[in-house]
């Protein structure tokens, strides 16, 4: 009796397509789904899942985790804006109650 994978084929190769699809899809829709705060860096987790963790303020202390015991690898998140900084000089105008 032969075995089928869910993608449809027999050598592997279909279905480690689905595999990384599913991991960039998880990428993308992970931190639209997070709270308000977003972190520049992400890891995913290589369990088969597709779980992100997008808490990571550098690549370094991503890889740290990742190299710890949780197996994944490390990528910029998509959905991290830099927050915009006021140029120099040039303080916020207030308004004054009159």
């Amino acid at each position: 009796m032969r075995r089928r994978s869910l993608g449809g084929s027999t050598t592997g190769r279909p279905a480690a397509r689905s595999v990384a699809l599913t991991l960039a899809a998880a990428l993308y829709a992970a931190p639209f789904a997070s709270a308000a705060e977003t972190y520049p860096w992400c890891m995913i987790y290589q369990d088969m899942t597709g779980a992100t963790a997008c808490y990571y303020t550098s690549y370094e202390q991503c890889r740290v985790s990742a190299a710890g015991g949780n197996g994944g690898i490390c990528l910029q998140n998509p959905a991290y804006r830099e927050p915009q900084r006021s140029a120099p000089g040039s303080a916020p105008k207030t308004r004054r109650a009159r």
